[in-house]
């Protein structure tokens, strides 16, 4: 998928790579991986301990796409399915987390349009960027994707329930990705435990803790 020549990481990428690992170590804890391509996201909300999902007129919660209100995500009904599918993954990751701002972030949010902008480097602009990455993978995991890179976007966008914009931005994602996943060393000694799933003790004591989380950040 990516053709740029191997080179040794740099230490942002390092970075980059480790978010990106722990990242996904926590979508595969949270999705099914024996079901369908379409992530089924309320079913998602409700086992990361949301309570509910109500869907309310854009004035109701200032022109938003969502807001999470404790263990509630109040979503923008006049949004299109798909866009609302991927603020309820969002606000997922503001229930789930509670990060600082940190190198791990940052090196994200460089990327994100967010930084961009009149508060870009602030606390949370980089949160907001790193959780449109999260709710990215959690809807479009990585390796759901590649099954399905050669059709067009808008096809791949049909299969996942999201704009076909997000898609683009999605294989620009995905290719960064893999070239910072693949080994430099392609020799059969290489060591991938740290891709290894969690084990259903480990599992489990993730999600107690999920449920114990302090849930009223917004």
């Amino acid at each position: 998928m990516d053709k740029r020549e191997k080179k040794p990481l740099t230490q942002e990428e390092e970075i980059k790579k480790d978010f990106f690992l722990d990242l996904k170590r926590g979508i595969n804890m949270i999705i099914p991986q024996n079901e369908n391509r379409n992530v089924d996201i309320e079913k998602v909300a409700r086992k990361c301990g949301i309570t509910g999902i109500q869907r309310v007129p854009s004035e109701k919660i200032f022109n938003k796409h969502a807001v999470l209100i404790d263990s509630e995500i109040y979503v923008n009904s006049d949004d299109n399915p798909e866009k609302q599918r991927f603020a309820i993954a969002h606000e997922i990751f503001h229930f789930l987390t509670k990060w600082p701002m940190s190198d791990s972030m940052q090196a994200i949010a460089r990327q994100g349009e967010a930084w961009k902008k009149q508060n870009a480097g602030s606390a949370e602009a980089i949160t907001e960027v790193v959780a449109d990455y999260f709710a990215a993978n959690l809807l479009i995991p990585t390796e759901r994707f590649i099954l399905l890179e050669d059709k067009t976007d808008e096809e791949i966008a049909n299969v996942f329930d999201v704009e076909a914009k997000c898609i683009g931005k999605r294989r620009e994602e995905i290719e960064n990705e893999l070239y910072l996943m693949t080994p430099n060393n392609l020799s059969s000694d290489i060591d991938l435990k740290n891709q290894d799933p969690l084990s259903l003790d480990e599992l489990d004591h993730v999600l107690e803790s999920y449920s114990n989380h302090d849930s009223g950040q917004a």
